[in-house]
């Protein structure tokens, strides 16, 4: 594992609470543009019930780690992240299904990056 201050892992699971948040927003506030996005989902009933819904799952972890980071609990943090990404490798899987390698390797990617973050704060 990569050796970095307590801090610097606490402010890259912070940019990973913003990325949750981010997402999240565009779920729950413009569902179905995120349906399409992401999933190639046209405009329906489903879509604007359903993308909410993952917003929603978004926004709770997002607001869990700035609660975490706010209290200096990086262990905790890198776990909450760890479970989370058992939720965005089935994302990429999707992603990569509807729209291609191109976006869904980099949501992979990102996945892994994210892995490490995880892994980092756990064991800092």
């Amino acid at each position: 594992m990569v050796y970095l201050q307590a801090s610097t892992w606490r402010t890259l699971g912070l940019s990973v609470a913003a990325s949750y948040a981010t997402l999240g927003a565009l779920d729950v506030f413009l569902p179905y543009r995120a349906g399409y996005e992401f999933f190639g989902l046209p405009p329906s009933d489903a879509v604007a019930q359903l993308m909410p819904l993952l917003g929603i799952r978004d926004l709770a972890i997002a607001g869990a780690l700035f609660a975490l980071a706010r209290q200096g609990k990086g262990p905790e943090m890198g776990t909450v992240i760890l479970a989370g990404t058992i939720l965005c490798v089935w994302d990429a899987v999707a992603i990569w299904q509807a729209k291609g390698p191109k976006l869904g390797g980099t949501i992979a990617a990102g996945v892994v990056f994210v892995t490490g973050i995880g892994a980092g704060l756990l064991w800092s």
